[in-house]
């Protein structure tokens, strides 16, 4: 098996790319609060952006990103959820938001419910339990604040909870407290207290965002990306954002108008007339610069945020991926898309020198072991798969997919891995005829097919499912048990072109894999002993979706045929275009119930077609003998073992077609 390190560090380190707020694991010892005594294990959880319907809510531990049990609930069409916590937990807390498929929030810049993508993230991070608690905008940029820097004392939290407050909501006592839920019921009655100025302020800055297919979703996203190098510039570092929602240079008057609008248009004066000598730009770049201390940890080199609304704009740098490699040094090229909250976005090309490609059997040992590798950050990890595409002298091509979640943060990663130059295996070349290749119905294709007709002999059972993986180079891989995911186990370099057949020899076990392509597509493998040549059985694809393989061969013989035999009565065989066989009175066979089509035209003394009906060869049969020209039916035979049939008919009349 080749570089698994290598691949490893650089799956993870595109993963990581792919997520907001990838921490720096350090290992300092987390300081926790002790355990509540007097307060309520009841906890009351508002979430908004206006009203939020039908989300659910659960509280997790902040130094291990651990889910409380039991403390769950839904918001349900009230907007807010109760939970219970269990006496004796310890803070500091994350209070996350989870989108179903029936959530909805009231956007406050749209005037209107919308669906709540299921990819938002909104969270709140407190240091200890409270009765009430809101979830907003501003809880979410100071949540990803702190868990992206890996804050885990209660002091820092109160401390970032605070800054964000005093940046981007001074006149609010805490952005922890409740806003006043808005939605379509609630015109005309936002009040002039806490709770309506937040409710206000939220709507402010949701009116920054309307532009957007989902103004406050879309604001969320880019302040809180924004305020993570602590200055509120419209860049993440040395990034611009691609495609800004709002001026950074005239964020505060903005937001302020925004603000002063929209409490006016509810009659609220005394908050509209306070806006102006609330909002400052010097103070909010003040109070954004107390956070350096408290995010010392946060490294923005690791950080990559996709989720923003158009993404990001790189920085300086020196491109170094034009440069020109030697032919013979082994390159690995990556490129794809990353989506995050439904923005998809093309990494970077990245190219590596001196990356040996993998061999194609390894694929699913090297998959286990990159999952298993990101999984131990603390990323979840699904949907993970390592596929080969394609393999040649010249390259090998690997399709890489996953999705991965941390933070609160998920990310689907489609990636094409390419390796050159070519397939780098550990075979033997110097014996193998060069002249003989795959035909293109082989070549870098991969086929799950089901063995049967087992005899004595075999290492296969009737009805195993097995892989066969065949290399652009010519090389086999079979896995003789997928499901199992523990990748090939049997790997033949070398094949040898006898007649029509590809013929691949296992000497180490004793077999040969005859592979049969017929008018250029993939038809069976036949398993034989490797000394006596005796047939073992068969690999065949199944039925599947109404696609009945091989039909072909049973419709091209479409026909009435004048029969005589002992045991027919009717002296009469029909086969239908569709594949109906009609073999006597009271005895006909539908293409529906075909089990399997078995192409015999290779055997010397007796090439036929073999159609069965039941799950293996003592059920229904039907066999069609072929004339030495293979053109034309001599004999039709039914039968079936289990009920003692057996029934042979020669063709009297009747050719078929030709």
């Amino acid at each position: 098996m080749n570089m698994y390190k290598p691949l490893q560090g650089l799956c993870l380190g595109l993963a990581l790319m792919s997520l907001s707020g990838c921490l720096n694991n350090d290992d300092d010892d987390p300081v926790t609060t002790p355990p509540p005594t007097d307060q309520s294990t009841k906890v009351t959880v508002t979430p908004s952006l206006g009203l939020i319907k039908n989300a659910d809510v659960q509280l997790l531990t902040l130094t291990n990103k651990q889910a409380v049990e039991g403390a769950t609930g839904s918001t349900g069409e009230s907007g807010s959820a109760t939970i219970t916590v269990p006496n004796g937990t310890t803070g500091p807390f994350i209070v996350e938001v989870k989108p179903t498929s029936e959530s909805e929030y009231f956007d406050e810049s749209k005037g209107q419910f919308m669906a709540l993508p299921a990819s938002t993230t909104l969270r709140a991070v407190m240091a200890t339990l409270q009765d009430q608690v809101g979830v907003t905008t501003l809880t979410e940029i100071a949540a990803n604040s702190i868990i992206s820097a890996n804050v885990s004392d209660a002091d820092s939290v109160n401390a970032v909870n605070e800054q964000i407050k005093k940046a981007l909501a001074p006149a609010l006592d805490n952005i922890l407290q409740v806003p006043q839920l808005v939605s379509e019921n609630a015109a005309g009655t936002i009040n002039n207290d806490q709770a309506g100025i937040y409710a206000a302020t939220l709507a402010g800055l949701a009116k920054l965002g309307e532009s957007q297919d989902n103004p406050a979703i879309a604001i969320l996203n880019s302040l809180k990306a924004d305020f993570l190098d602590n200055v509120l510039d419209g860049k993440v570092g040395d990034k611009a954002f691609e495609n800004p929602i709002y001026n950074a240079d005239t964020f505060v008057a903005d937001l302020s108008s925004q603000i002063t609008s929209y409490a006016n248009s509810f009659g609220v004066s005394a908050l509209s007339a306070d806006i102006a000598g609330i909002f400052s730009l010097d103070e909010i770049k003040k109070t954004l610069e107390g956070l350096d201390d408290i995010l010392k940890d946060l490294n923005l080199d690791d950080l990559n945020f996709d989720f923003i609304p158009g993404g990001l704009l790189p920085g300086g740098g020196d491109d170094d991926d034009d440069q020109d490699n030697d032919d013979t040094t082994p390159t690995l090229t990556i490129t794809g898309t990353s989506t995050t909250a439904g923005i998809s976005v093309d990494i970077p090309e990245i190219k590596l020198e001196n990356i040996p490609a993998p061999n194609p059997e390894d694929l699913a040992d090297i998959e286990k072991q990159i999952k298993s590798q990101i999984e131990s950050q603390g990323i979840t990890v699904s949907d993970f798969s390592f596929k080969l595409v394609s393999a040649d002298e010249t390259k090998i091509v690997v399709s890489v997919q996953y999705t991965i979640s941390t933070q609160g943060v998920t990310s689907t990663s489609d990636l094409t891995y390419t390796w050159m130059p070519g397939y780098s295996g550990d075979s033997d070349d110097s014996d193998n005829d060069t002249s003989d290749t795959l035909p293109e119905a082989l070549k870098s294709k991969s086929f799950t097919l089901t063995f049967t007709m087992s005899t004595s002999g075999s290492s296969y059972s009737d009805g195993q499912i097995v892989h066969f993986t065949f290399s652009g180079s010519g090389a086999l891989f079979i896995d003789p048990d997928p499901e199992a995911n523990n990748g090939s186990e049997i790997t033949i370099n070398e094949f040898e072109k006898v007649d029509e057949e590809y013929v691949y020899e296992d000497e180490e076990r004793g077999f040969k894999y005859k592979v049969s392509v017929l008018d250029g597509k993939f038809h069976e493998i036949n398993l034989s002993a490797l000394e006596s040549n005796t047939l073992l059985g068969q690999f065949t694809e199944k039925a599947t979706d109404g696609n009945i393989p091989n039909l072909e061969l049973v419709t091209v013989f479409a026909n009435t045929y004048a029969v005589t035999g002992e045991g027919h009565s009717r002296n009469t065989v029909i086969i239908e275009s569709d594949g109906t066989i009609d073999f006597d009175s009271g005895v006909s066979f539908a293409p529906s119930m075909i089990v399997e089509i078995f192409d015999r035209r290779s055997i010397e003394n007796e090439p036929r077609i073999q159609i069965n009906y039941g799950s293996d060869d003592d059920g229904p049969v039907i066999m069609l003998f072929l004339n030495e020209d293979q053109q034309s039916i001599k004999m039709i035979q039914h039968r079936n073992n289990g009920e003692n049939i057996d029934v042979i008919t020669t063709v009297v009349s009747g050719t078929g077609a030709n």
